[in-house]
Parts: structure tokens; sequence; C-alpha cells
């Protein structure tokens, strides 16, 4: 029974390390992105453009891909990984916005 006890107190500690571990990165990854150094709003400007032509419409949306990059890369991104699955981490999170403000602000130019 000594071997069972000692082994439940291990798990709960391990348990207990592992939740805090895991509440520290919620807060370190949370904390970064509200930094009022990250934009939240960037004007892409299309006065200049004739958005009746493919041309003009392809300029447009390469404004805006570049907008959105700037908007989807926060300081916190900016850092160096150390691991291989902190660099798909924020591969697929950059993805994921990326696309999502591209498609939301071409919507908007449709509109």
């Amino acid at each position: 029974m000594v071997n069972w006890d000692g082994g439940w107190r291990i798990y709960a500690e391990a348990m207990t390390r592992s939740l805090m571990a895991a509440c520290l990165f919620a807060l370190l990854v949370a904390l970064p992105a509200l930094a009022a150094g990250d934009p939240t709003r960037i004007a892409v400007p299309a006065g200049d453009l004739d958005l009746h032509s493919p041309a003009g419409q392809a300029e447009l949306k390469t404004r805006i891909v570049h907008a959105a990059a700037t908007l989807c890369r926060p300081a916190w991104m900016k850092t160096v990984p150390d691991s291989e699955p902190g660099i798909r981490y924020r591969e697929t999170v950059y993805r994921a916005c990326l696309g999502r403000v591209t498609d939301r602000a071409m919507a908007r130019v449709a509109n």
C-alpha cells in the first residue's frame, strides 16, 4: 500500500506541475497578444486603383495580403521559437489568421 500512496503523490505532483505549466503557457501567449504595440487595423489605400480591371483587383489583393501579414505577426511571433512544434504552431496560427483576415477584407471590398 505504501508504493501506491507514494505513486499517487508523484502522479498528483506531476499533474499539478503540468496544470501550472499549461496556465503559464496560456498567460505567456495571451499577454503579448494584448500588447498595445500591435496594430489591430490597417488602412489599405485603393484610391489609385482601377477596381474594374483585373490588374487593379490583383494589386488590391496584394496590398490586402501584405496588410494582413502585418496584422497576423504580433510581437510574440517575431521571437525565435525554441522547438519544432513551436515553429509548426506559429505557422498554423499565422496561415489561419492570414486567410481569415484576407477573406474578410476582400468580402468588405466586394460589398
